[in-house]
């Protein structure tokens, strides 16, 4: 038998056939069972893809965030570099005052922190003067916010804890000092 006599065959067997199903609906139910089988598939490349965002989120350093994205909400502190030069510190736990000093001096703060209280014998006092403040540190936190270019040669910022609002950040005290390399780091 040849491909055509095949070909001729079928299509008279397929004529006495008699179809009362409407071809729209043999359609529609295969487009159904193709979307049924598709949806494990879907779920776990949606689970993987959760996943691989929370080992990324696990990866980032200590709350350190560059440029204007948003910071993750879970660390201890955050430290946000605007384009503008200003930085934005938030504490939302007393954990790592050593980090939040590392963090700030890579983004050009010279700064001690410490989160209890006990300022380094090292630092001296800058002079209170309460405009050079409102430059440096601009409104009332939380969160905090620095203006480094506000600082004068040879001074750097101490933080220690504050007031504790209620559920929210924790309120640093925030203060001048006189920078030197075992008080600020410069």
């Amino acid at each position: 038998m040849t491909d055509e006599e095949l070909i001729t065959m079928v299509r008279e067997q397929r004529t006495s056939v008699p179809m009362t199903t409407p071809v729209e609906q043999i359609i529609g139910r295969g487009r159904a069972v193709r979307a049924r089988r598709r949806i494990p598939g879907i779920a776990g490349a949606l689970a993987g893809a959760a996943a691989a965002a929370l080992a990324v989120a696990a990866l980032l350093p200590a709350g350190h965030q560059a440029n204007r994205q948003p910071p993750l909400q879970l660390a201890a502190w955050t430290v946000v570099k605007h384009a503008d030069g200003t930085i934005v510190v938030t504490v939302r736990q007393l954990r790592d005052p050593a980090g939040l000093e590392r963090t700030l001096r890579a983004d050009g703060v010279p700064a001690s922190v410490t989160f209890f209280g006990h300022e380094p014998r090292a630092c001296h006092n800058y002079p209170l003067d309460p405009a050079l403040m409102h430059r440096v540190f601009g409104g009332h936190g939380p969160p905090l916010v620095i203006h480094p270019s506000a600082l004068p040669s040879g001074t750097g910022v101490q933080l220690n804890p504050g007031h504790y609002p209620r559920g929210g950040p924790i309120a640093l005290a925030a203060g001048l000092v006189r920078a030197s390399p075992r008080c600020t780091g410069s």
